[in-house]
């Protein structure tokens, strides 16, 4: 059984969400360790440095342990982008080779399929096949206005404006993938890119919104 891309985006805003509440709390875990030096070095035996150092001990713990939330919730989504739905187009039912090649026999008994055999040379020599570059890519790269390769950011960003279209949505990575061209592998990266250089934003709801 399958999930939802819809799902996987959540789980994606989920991690993110706690990727930032990580960071938060490493920058006041170095605020708490500054603060601690600063009142070691006026009053090291004194009451402020006993509480100073309390704090600081909380908020380390309180950072191991979103560490450690931030690394389950990463593997979560691993598994659960090995499992999601990707929706495949259905293609029409091509005539069968066989039921095009049927001939109906002739009044006199004979066929046509057998007259045409009869009468038929054969024509020594071989047929040109025509060969096929190797190594040609599926997915054009996307180039800018001057001919070179666009960052894996910067095409995901130009698949979202297309998939987005101003709107506010959830995302699936299997979409943004098709649509950029990137491998799903790169998807991930290139969306915690557009979250540090702030071009995109994803809502408590796992929407995505262009800035």
């Amino acid at each position: 059984m399958s999930i939802a891309s819809n799902t996987l985006s959540h789980l994606q805003a989920a991690g993110m969400a706690v990727h930032i509440a990580a960071e938060a709390l490493q920058q006041e875990l170095q605020s708490h360790s500054q603060a601690l030096m600063e009142q070691m070095a006026l009053q090291p035996f004194g009451v402020e440095a006993d509480g100073a150092y309390q704090q600081m001990r909380q908020v380390a713990r309180l950072a191991h342990e979103i560490n450690s939330l931030e690394q389950q919730l990463s593997a979560i989504y691993q598994e659960a982008s090995q499992v999601v739905a990707v929706d495949t187009p259905v293609l029409p039912a091509l005539p069968s080779a066989r039921r095009g090649r049927r001939i109906k026999p002739a009044v006199g008994g004979d066929s046509v399929q057998s007259r045409d055999i009869e009468d038929a040379s054969v024509v020594e020599g071989k047929l040109a096949v025509p060969k096929v570059p190797r190594n040609v890519s599926k997915r054009p790269l996307a180039k800018s206005t001057n001919g070179a390769t666009l960052p894996n950011a910067d095409r995901l960003l130009r698949a979202l404006q297309k998939i987005l279209k101003g709107k506010v949505k959830p995302v699936g990575h299997a979409e943004m993938a098709q649509v950029s061209g990137l491998p799903r592998g790169s998807v991930g990266a290139s969306i915690k890119k557009l979250l540090e250089t702030e071009k995109l934003a994803i809502d408590d709801d796992g929407a995505f919104r262009l800035i």
